[in-house]
């Protein structure tokens, strides 16, 4: 969520933009702005614009004190689109700040990158090479609901991939994304059942079950309990059903993984066993720090 700061940035933005976008209406079509609307339509001029070249100038004529006129000019229209592009294109960065602070990206993942992911085997090369794809064509992921299951060995770059992924997502789509692990879902879930809770059961499962991507960390973990298990299939059916894609993430093999949360579950996500990378290396988590 935007804090005060950034709110009050935007809503200056969305003014700026509405009042451009009424001089864009000047200047191409000549129509008043609301302002000015008892204003006298003067005579149109073709002026040069020292960036654009010439354009159709409208006059507005009115009356101020003491019978003197005011006289107001449309501007170039490019040189208003231009300004509308730069107001749109800060409140799109605005926007891509919120989601990022609200992907639930932990601190020691803040700089993975694509670019910045250590290759050190063919196969390292092959699942980095897998996940910009699945970044570069998102719209069809996110149209078809392409989940995708990756597994095996601690410290590999599971998570640095999956982080790698989500903000290219964030960026390019402004796309509604989450990472968590399978304990803060069920915690989240089980937080409702208290007295006096702030959201229900239902109004939880609702926020994953609709998120554009739902990345689920440490998927294999012992659970406590058959109704934990419960929950996450909640999630994961939901999700499958709206046709929205899920990225499991875990530690163990691919086979240890359906044997441990269910053949369907992951059958579900990884459309029969299709959409699963391996990480099956050892770990470099010495070399950088931050790889999962």
């Amino acid at each position: 969520m935007l804090n005060i700061k950034q709110r009050e940035e935007r809503d200056n933005l969305l003014a700026k933009r509405d009042a451009l976008t009424e001089e864009l209406e000047f200047a191409v079509e000549h129509k008043k702005p609301w302002r000015w609307s008892s204003w006298d339509a003067g005579e149109i001029t073709t002026v040069s614009c020292d960036i654009h070249g010439d354009y159709k100038r409208m006059a507005l004529i009115g009356k101020a004190l003491r019978g003197a006129e005011n006289i107001v000019h449309s501007s170039c229209p490019e040189c208003v689109r231009d300004q509308i592009a730069r107001t749109e294109a800060a409140l799109r960065e605005l926007r891509v700040s919120d989601l990022l602070d609200n992907a639930g990206i932990a601190r020691r993942f803040e700089s993975c990158e694509f670019e910045n992911y250590q290759v050190i085997n063919p196969d390292a090369a092959k699942n980095l090479a897998a996940c910009q794809r699945y970044a570069a064509t998102w719209p069809e992921r996110l149209q078809a609901g392409t989940g995708l299951v990756m597994t095996g060995t601690c410290g590999t770059g599971k998570n640095h991939l999956a982080v790698s992924l989500a903000k290219v997502i964030i960026r390019n789509h402004l796309a509604k994304v989450e990472i968590t692990d399978v304990m803060r879902l069920i915690r989240a879930v089980k937080s409702t059942w208290r007295h006096n809770a702030e959201s229900s059961e239902e109004e939880v499962i609702e926020h994953f079950a609709t998120l554009d991507l739902l990345i689920i960390d440490e998927v294999g973990v012992q659970f406590g309990s058959a109704t934990e298990m419960t929950i996450l299939q909640e999630v994961i059916n939901a999700r499958y059903e709206s046709i929205l894609p899920t990225i499991l993430i875990s530690n163990l093999t691919f086979e240890q993984l359906k044997e441990t949360i269910g053949e369907r579950i992951v059958d579900r996500v990884t459309d029969g066993g299709i959409n699963k990378l391996a990480f099956s290396w050892e770990s470099f988590r010495s070399n950088r720090g931050v790889a999962a």
